[in-house]
């Protein structure tokens, strides 16, 4: 059977105005394309996410939290997609799906949502920070921006199967300091990929592999073995 694949939804507006909350078609499309069933996970909380800055909305309930819980359970495995502002709801539904050892998948601001989410935050500073190097990072008009090298024995190497491919890039901050394993960086030293070694299945990458699925096997391969680990779930 196929798994169930739960999206995190992400706030945004669309052209007449309205806010909403959201899964971009391409996570969607490549979820279908390699064997998953796609349903959204929309956050709990009584506020319009797109008119609010995260640190304006209140914290979770006890109710709103068992209520995001009843919709992580219907899953096989998460997928946290990109995103320019992260919540709370996107760091409990993240360590939930954690401690329950559900397949993750993170890319790109989901990526940073893995170092800011983990438990061990005292330990490092400038978790976080904006882009600056000789690379533009954010230049979503190109198919390929540049290369990444991937570290030996790692699960990233081991679904690749190289040691380094090229990638598409989209974001304006990067992740500096994490104690979680680092598993691929691009040629500026911008880490690329992390991933936590002692679960079934969590991955993050800082690219964007569902918008190259037309056009790249790689990407396929990143999803298609995430999908096949929320399969073992069942």
């Amino acid at each position: 059977m196929r798994p169930i694949i739960g999206v995190l939804g992400r706030a945004n507006s669309e052209k007449l105005g309205h806010n909403i909350v959201c899964c971009f078609e391409k996570v969607r499309r490549s979820i279908i394309k390699n064997g998953g069933i796609p349903i959204l996970i929309l956050p709990t909380q009584d506020v319009e996410y797109e008119s609010l800055s995260p640190k304006d909305v209140y914290l979770l309930t006890d109710s709103e939290k068992e209520m995001l819980i009843n919709e992580i359970n219907l899953c096989d495995g998460i997928l946290i997609p990109g995103t320019t502002k992260l919540y709370e709801y996107d760091k409990f539904v993240y360590r939930y799906a954690k401690e329950k050892d559900m397949p993750i998948l993170c890319i790109c601001g989901g990526m940073q949502l893995m170092a800011i989410a983990n438990e061990n935050l005292e330990e490092i500073k400038n978790i976080i920070v904006p882009n600056s190097t000789n690379i533009n990072h954010s230049d979503a008009e190109k198919d390929y921006v540049h290369e990444v090298r991937i570290i030996k024995d790692t699960v990233l190497s081991r679904i690749i199967n190289k040691d380094k491919i090229k990638v598409n890039s989209r974001h304006k901050f990067h992740i500096e300091n994490t104690n979680l394993k680092i598993s691929a960086y691009s040629t500026d030293g911008i880490i690329e990929a992390l991933e936590v070694p002692d679960k079934k299945f969590i991955l993050g990458v800082q690219w964007h592999p569902e918008a190259m699925l037309e056009y790249d096997e790689d990407s396929n391969k990143i999803i298609k073995y995430f999908i096949d680990k929320c399969k073992e779930k069942q």
